[in-house]
């Protein structure tokens, strides 16, 4: 069993192999570029079994970190990417020619707690509000998420018990040994915390279900849309043909996820830093989707609108109009 210290180094040094090169090597094939996390795994799978390859053979790399990818959009290294949709609104909003096509998730946090007595640490946010938490990225989207809603039931973030780390790891290694209470975690890292609870015979719940407490403040759908596939106009006005194949593709792929979970789980050990076992227990809870992002404009802008009413930075200023959504 990896000790604190060298499962942090295995576990970040893997998210920054997977990433490398940031600049995409000059293949002559497009790039499709995705998050550490298991959406990305609809763009591999798009990459084997789809129909755009064969307009436009793609290559499918992963980004290590907001800070590369808000990089790479900005120098135009990178001009396909799933992003936190709030990343789209930003850079829309600074006068980037960007638009957001789709929503690929509909949501993949959770708050972790341990089981004690048969039953979560804590049941709802007004209990979490009592504990200790740690979450991975400051001002980030899971980050974001927890704080739109204590402010939507009242309670107050500011005089909560919140820590940050600067990567995904440390918040589980803090967690898992004990130090917080409760975290704030992505799918896969949620799964990988029961699997690695259970190698020492603990029990850590999906206690809170951050999609759930979204649909429940603003009394819709139990879901959130949180990350996109984000293109530039240049690369649109290049590729419209590709592009109409890669909706189907993409659409195929939510699809054949659900009915090959283990296959899916295995493909995106090829492109993500995590074991097969926590990647195949992610898959379910990781609310794959391929939506259109114009499809669903009036849910987006209640999105953003929140957002900006929480810090008005994250979304670039103001609310974006309906012109960011592909049509």
């Amino acid at each position: 069993m990896l000790k604190r210290r060298q499962f942090i180094a295995t576990t970040s040094a893997a998210l920054a192999a997977l990433s490398f090169p940031a600049r995409a090597q000059n293949t002559g094939k497009l790039t499709l570029w995705g998050p550490p996390v298991t959406p990305s795994v609809l763009l591999a799978i798009a990459a084997r079994e789809g129909k755009a390859k064969d307009i436009s053979p793609f290559d499918v790399q992963i980004w290590r970190s907001p800070d590369q990818l808000r990089a790479g959009l900005v120098n135009g290294e990178i001009a396909a990417s799933i992003v936190p949709s709030y990343v789209a609104a930003n850079l829309y909003n600074q006068g980037r020619k960007v638009k957001l096509f789709n929503i690929m998730s509909e949501g993949l946090n959770y708050i972790a707690a341990p089981v004690e007595d048969g039953k979560p640490l804590i049941a709802s946010l007004a209990d979490l509000a009592q504990h200790s938490l740690v979450i991975p990225f400051k001002n980030d989207m899971p980050d974001l998420l927890l704080q739109i809603l204590y402010k939507k039931a009242g309670l107050d973030f500011a005089a909560a018990k919140v820590s940050y780390t600067a990567t995904p790891p440390e918040a589980l290694v803090l967690f898992l040994s004990g130090k917080v209470d409760c975290a704030n975690l992505p799918e896969p890292l949620m799964s990988l915390a029961q699997i690695k609870a259970k190698e020492k015979d603990k029990e850590i719940a999906r206690a809170l279900d951050v999609q759930q407490l979204w649909g429940e403040a603003f009394g819709i759908a139990p879901r959130v849309p949180i990350a996109g596939l984000l293109f530039t106009d240049d690369f649109i006005k290049d590729n419209k043909e590709f592009i109409t194949a890669l909706n189907d593709d993409l659409t195929a792929a939510v699809a054949w996820s659900r009915e090959n979970p283990q296959e899916t789980a295995a493909l995106a050990t090829e492109y993500l830093p995590f074991p097969q076992e926590a990647l195949t227990e992610a898959i379910p809870h990781s609310r794959f989707a391929a939506i259109p992002a114009a499809s669903i404009d009036h849910e987006l802008l209640h999105f953003y609108t929140e957002l900006h009413a929480l810090n008005t930075k994250i979304t670039g200023g103001k609310v974006p109009d309906a012109g960011l959504f592909y049509r």
